[in-house]
């Protein structure tokens, strides 16, 4: 019992290391941020980012969650394999068509999200739906391999990448709410690509059909469930948006960004326990 007691606590503290690191510099960097950008950029910003997070639950299918069950079922290396390389291609071609497809439409779809045209910020918000999506994966191979150092390695230089951009996009280039959105999704695809080359030889573009269809029956239905208590805690932001401006949005998520920092010590734990409980 000490010893899943110790392997939790371990795990546990190195997957939310780049939550508390980011929350720090969160608080660190409002300063700058709120020097630099409007109530109406952050608004902007912060909306598209909690519905990137939320689009991205339906876009990997409970994949993600699927690949960790399943991987602890068989003790067959293959097999494994197998588990694991239907999960990634699955993902990681419906979100590139889809995001794909979604850029061409990024005009409407900004009019639709935020009220106004602007075609850039939505095309960077669509990068960072197609990044986070497939993070999601990748970040399950480490956890299920218990790869802590590897896992810590990859979040925290996420979090300091995203942090470098939008301090040059913000504060230097003066770039505003695409600045922002830029700044923390162009990192996320350089995080990605990154662990895409550092577990190519686990990853790959072959799968049994057999494999993807049981991930499916048991990962789809979990995902109206996630999505819909997501969106409780991000809906309030965008009907702020749109029923009464962009500042009240941003002003409102300022405070949300302080007051998360009670989320930290759980967050941990439940990235922690799965592999230990499977």
């Amino acid at each position: 019992m000490l010893g899943y007691l110790r392997r939790l606590a371990t795990t546990g503290a190195a997957y939310q290391a780049a939550d508390v690191l980011s929350r720090v510099f969160a608080v660190i960097t409002l300063p700058l941020y709120t020097r630099y950008l409007t109530p109406s950029d952050y608004g902007v910003a912060e909306t598209l980012v909690a519905g990137v997070v939320l689009l991205s639950i339906p876009l990997r299918l409970g994949l993600s969650d699927a690949f960790v069950r399943f991987w602890y079922l068989d003790d067959d290396a293959a097999r494994r394999g197998d588990v694991l390389r239907a999960s990634f291609v699955a993902v990681a071609v419906i979100s590139t068509v889809v995001c794909g497809v979604a850029v061409f439409f990024c005009g409407p779809l900004s009019e639709l999200v935020l009220g106004f045209r602007d075609a850039t910020v939505m095309a960077f918000a669509l990068l960072g739906l197609w990044a986070f999506a497939n993070l999601e994966v990748v970040k399950g191979v480490l956890r299920v391999e218990e790869r802590w150092r590897a896992f810590m390695a990859a979040t925290i230089g996420n979090v300091l990448l995203t942090v470098a951009l939008t301090i040059v996009l913000v504060v230097v280039r003066h770039d505003g709410a695409t600045g922002l959105v830029a700044g923390n999704f162009v990192a996320s695809a350089v995080a990605l690509l990154a662990m895409w080359v550092f577990l190519r030889r686990q990853l790959g573009l072959r799968f049994e059909r057999a494999q993807l269809h049981r991930l499916l029956r048991w990962g789809w239905p979990t995902v109206p469930a996630d999505a819909s208590v997501f969106a409780l805690n991000v809906v309030d932001r965008a009907y702020l948006l749109r029923v009464e401006s962009a500042r009240a949005a941003g002003l409102y998520a300022l405070s949300v960004k302080l007051a998360s920092v009670v989320i930290i010590a759980v967050r941990g734990f439940q990235y922690a326990w799965p592999p230990l409980a499977y």
